[in-house]
């Protein structure tokens, strides 16, 4: 069995490169049966899943920061339906 590492400090600023994605609009069936619509986000070969989500992060409109307790990010909230 391995050791335990840690604890882990991450260094810099969140951020980075994101990737080209191809969007595909589909619906799908919920549990309780009704529809629902998504869209496929495809972001090939080449892009590490990192990229992909700096991408998703970005087109959901999240924004990053860090104060005295760490790294946050702020997600907005869904509008109401």
């Amino acid at each position: 069995m391995s050791a335990p590492h840690g604890p882990f400090h991450r260094v810099g600023s969140p951020g980075g490169p994101g990737c080209p994605v191809g969007e595909l609009p589909i619906h799908f069936r919920r549990p309780d049966g009704s529809l629902g619509s998504a869209v496929l986000v495809d972001a090939g070969l080449e892009a590490t899943e990192l990229e992909l989500l700096r991408t998703v992060a970005e087109g959901l409109g999240v924004r990053w920061g860090r104060d005295d307790l760490g790294w946050l990010a702020m997600v907005p909230s869904a509008p109401d339906a």
